[in-house]
């Protein structure tokens, strides 16, 4: 490129210059809508990547339920291991078979008898009763 065209181009970018300078001399309105337009989107972004439905509230909401489940997943496999150990004994053990049936179902052999008490009273019952009706006779052991 010649001297003359670079020095014409030189002129004209200095020209332009200037009459951006003077079109807005001390204005710093262009500058506060910049901003303002570049805070309004940054906003909208982190709203979205905060809200939006892969976003960090969701996340957060999901590992939660996450955690939830395996903690379920952990006591369901240990009831479960429990069952398989009480089936496993019901199957093979004659003993712990006799055990539940008359424990659970009140199973006699023919000729037992079955003799059923009710619950003793704790000791603060025995004293508060004592209080109530006045009655000294000595309380049970």
């Amino acid at each position: 490129m010649s001297d003359k065209i670079r020095g014409a181009l030189r002129n004209r970018f200095q020209a332009i210059g200037t009459t951006l300078k003077k079109a807005v001399p001390g204005s710093l309105r262009g500058e506060y809508v910049v901003w303002g337009l570049s805070v309004g989107l940054s906003l909208c972004f982190v709203w979205s990547a905060l809200s939006g439905p892969q976003g960090v509230i969701e996340f957060l909401k999901l590992r939660g339920a996450l955690h939830r489940l395996e903690e379920e997943n952990r006591d369901l496999l240990v009831q479960n291991q429990s069952l398989e150990k009480e089936v496993y004994l019901l199957r093979n053990s004659p003993n712990y078979l006799e055990k539940v049936a008359r424990e659970e179902y009140g199973y006699t052999y023919p000729g037992e008898t079955v003799f059923t008490f009710s619950a003793p009273l704790e000791p603060r019952a025995w004293k508060t009763l004592e209080e109530e009706t006045g009655d000294k006779s000595p309380s049970p052991p």
